[in-house]
């Protein structure tokens, strides 16, 4: 829509200057042997053709690689003007350029302007009244095809190499979208494995103690056994565990698409405190200029998870505390629990269930995962999550530098 705007502006202010042109070569009776009254109906047609051939052939091949040698019309029309006057040798600045327009590649507007030009300077030879006009005739319309060889030239070299930009750019943006489904490939294949650990870890261990004890049951059971009873209720805790462990994961993939990650953490301690009795008391000291990325996000919502996992399975404590604080780097989430504490063997992180899989979650982005005694008692897990937003500090102003202001 630009370009042809561009072209009809400047085809419309080229045609009201050829038609002042015109009007002056009918005035002066001098300056063409053509008799005045054919000499108007030349330049009247001359101009009306050169309208035409903008509105019904150049200007609906703007913009398109649609060529053809109805550009040869140019040629005609050029040189039916300049045989009216001599004057009109100034309807080279349209008639070149719509050469070059009409055509594809470097011969063939360089052919045709050449005929272009040996055409216009023949019949403006040839209608004009004064014999040394021959000369100025022959310089001018050398000087003018030059000039319409190096523009042309230039401007086809531009367009070339715009071309070749778009070109280089369409596959760039290609090639992109190739590498963001690579990576949502790569990162989902990641998630799938990190889900495969973490229920191999969780849920499918249940289920191995499950049907452990459910054979264990069916023997009870075949023979009597009065521990038949504690066995089956043995059962029933290990499949409300399994389940329980299956809706925190659930809610790990899920609640962040639905809502902030404050709301889904009260949720998921809401439910925590409901099913096992155990009081959380979650305290988020993150400010609103604190900007998590969705993947940051599931960081925190898993290590919650995996800690309060570990309260319930192992602490036997009936309050939690959770805290996340803004540091020089990133984020510290600690998880304080009033139970028995984590035994001597616990020294590394990993050796404890579940957080060997945390400890890589962490690792892969640059954070670390410590368990270790709470000084309260209990025990504390504590989590430092670096943060890809985190700006460097704007550097204090020197003493001196104050000075020297106030001087």
């Amino acid at each position: 829509m630009t370009v042809r705007r561009g072209w009809d502006i400047a085809v419309s202010v080229c045609l009201v200057m050829l038609t002042l042109l015109a009007v002056l070569s009918s005035v002066n009776t001098e300056i063409s042997r053509i008799p005045l009254a054919v000499r108007g109906v030349l330049l009247a047609v001359g101009l009306a053709a050169l309208l035409a051939y903008y509105l019904i052939w150049a200007r609906p091949r703007l913009g398109t690689e649609s060529e053809g040698w109805g550009v040869l019309a140019v040629v005609v029309i050029g040189a039916l003007l300049t045989l009216s006057s001599p004057n009109m040798f100034t309807a080279q600045v349209i008639i070149y350029p719509l050469i070059w327009q009409g055509s594809r590649g470097l011969r063939r507007p360089v052919i045709v302007s050449a005929l272009a030009a040996i055409a216009m300077t023949t019949t403006s030879i040839l209608g004009a009244a004064n014999p040394d006009w021959i000369s100025s005739a022959i310089a001018i319309g050398l000087v003018s095809y030059a000039f319409n060889l190096a523009m042309g030239l230039w401007i086809s070299g531009i367009a070339r190499v715009g071309s070749e930009n778009a070109r280089l750019y369409a596959e760039l943006q290609l090639r992109q979208e190739e590498i963001a489904a690579l990576n949502r490939d790569a990162g989902a294949m990641h998630e799938r494995g990190r889900l495969s650990r973490d229920l191999h870890d969780t849920v499918a261990q249940t289920l191995t103690g499950v049907v452990m004890l459910s054979r264990s049951a069916l023997r009870q059971a075949e023979s009597g056994s009065p521990k038949l009873v504690d066995t089956v209720r043995l059962i029933e805790s290990s499949a409300a565990e399994a389940l329980a462990e299956t809706r925190a994961m659930v809610a790990m993939a899920s609640s962040l698409e639905e809502s902030t990650l404050a709301e889904t953490l009260e949720r998921f301690c809401t439910r925590f405190s409901r099913e096992t009795g155990i009081s959380v008391d979650l305290r988020l000291g993150l400010d609103q200029a604190t900007v998590l990325t969705r993947a940051e996000e599931v960081i925190l919502l898993r290590c919650v998870q995996e800690g309060l996992a570990n309260v319930r399975k192992h602490s036997g404590a009936n309050a939690v505390r959770i805290e996340t604080a803004r540091t020089d780097a990133g984020i510290r989430l600690t998880l304080a629990d009033n139970g028995r504490g984590p035994g001597a063997s616990i020294a590394v992180v990993g050796g404890q269930f579940g957080l060997a899989g945390l400890a890589e979650r962490l690792a892969g982005v640059g954070g670390a995962v410590a368990l270790a005694a709470d000084p309260g008692g209990g025990a504390l897990l504590s989590v430092d999550l670096p943060l890809a937003s985190v700006a460097a500090p704007i550097p204090k102003p020197r003493a001196s530098d104050t000075t020297e202001d106030h001087a």
